[in-house]
């Protein structure tokens, strides 16, 4: 299947972050039950600042280095983390996928179904050959993300998302807006059609997919020039999965390093107050 495709070149992939919601993952607390900790740490961590910054006072405690309980209480959101990044680099692996280059993005999970893929320019439809290799791709996927608890768990959707150049005569944006949903639609449709998915496959994808375009405001990283030679990468159609809101990746990856930042702070602040 591969030999069709071969020289299809780098699929178009951009960072956007999924999800909301409220889940947990392997056992691990979500968001509501370790956030409370990372407050009452935050607090003591406030105190001891507010201590050290105290002047005249005759008799001043000696201050506690609260920076040991902060990183316990990040803890359980780093290993989450860590489950999530395992199962996603396991994901792009998969040699059927790369094979007929439909593997998806190692950090994100992503696999972007090209403008090549469909029927002819504007065509909602994909292409006899095209359809064989997405319906294989769309198999394996879904066999995966089952066998990978980190994400099957916490798995809220599974989203089409199109996307659109924006080439149009009259009112590009909305008339890009109604093509970028045209295509997601009509890959949604032939997956859960009769030729499509095995009827278990089926009831995962019925329960789990959403359609979505986004006309042409997200461009693709690896091609953002508004230019003839860039357009056919900003036409694609994105498979993306979408995690409850505690495993958010970059936002919780910024408040971990954000933490980890303010205990060092701390500690540093001590040992230049003892020395």
């Amino acid at each position: 299947m591969g030999a069709r495709f071969h020289g299809r070149g780098v699929h178009a992939r951009d960072a956007d972050r999924p999800g909301r919601g409220g889940a947990t993952v392997d056992g691990v607390a979500g968001f509501g039950e370790w956030w409370g900790t990372l407050a009452v740490v935050a607090l003591v961590a406030v105190g001891v600042v507010s201590l050290m910054g105290t002047s005249g006072a005759a008799q001043r405690p000696a201050p506690v280095d609260p920076s040991p309980q902060m990183l316990a209480a990040i803890a359980p959101a780093e290993a989450a983390l860590g489950d999530v990044e395992r199962a996603f680099a396991s994901l792009c692996s998969d040699p059927v996928l790369l094979a007929i280059e439909l593997e998806p993005d190692c950090e994100t999970g992503v696999i972007t179904l090209a403008d090549e893929l469909f029927d002819g320019f504007g065509s909602a439809t994909l292409g006899p050959e095209a359809q064989e290799d997405v319906l294989a791709a769309m198999r394996i996927y879904l066999g995966r993300l089952r066998e990978l608890p980190a994400i099957w768990d916490s798995l809220e959707a599974i989203e089409l998302r199109g996307h659109a150049d924006p080439r149009a005569v009259r009112t590009p944006y909305a008339t890009n807006m109604v093509g970028s949903q045209q295509r997601p639609l009509g890959v949604l449709l032939f997956l859960v059609g009769e030729s499509g998915l095995s009827e278990s496959d089926r009831g995962d994808f019925e329960r789990l997919a959403v359609v979505s375009g986004v006309s042409f405001s997200r461009p693709p990283a690896t091609c953002p020039q508004q230019s003839r030679e860039c357009y056919a990468e900003w036409r694609r159609v994105e498979v993306r999965p979408v995690l409850s809101e505690s495993l958010r990746r970059g936002d919780w990856s910024r408040t971990l390093e954000d933490i980890r930042k303010s205990a060092r702070q701390i500690r540093d602040d001590l040992a230049e107050s003892e020395g």
